[in-house]
């Protein structure tokens, strides 16, 4: 697997407990290279049980839309 800016646009939490618990894996971060299992399809699963432990908090990119809810044009 490859792409260019894959480490820094797709995957900012790689390797932290809260990720790894939410989003059960055989990939792995070794000595700067990413490792991905052969597992069927992304080979990533989803732990519904875990996301349970964190609320939901309604949030907008900050460049793209004021905490109003308007958009604006950067």
């Amino acid at each position: 697997m490859w792409a260019p800016n894959f480490g820094i646009q797709e995957y900012l939490v790689l390797g932290t407990a809260e990720c790894d618990a939410l989003f059960p894996s055989d990939h792995y971060y070794k000595d700067g290279m990413f490792y991905i299992s052969d597992a069927p399809g992304l080979g990533v699963d989803f732990d519904e049980s875990e996301a349970e432990r964190y609320s939901y908090k309604r949030g907008y990119h900050p460049v793209t839309r004021l905490e109003d809810g308007t958009m604006w044009n950067y």
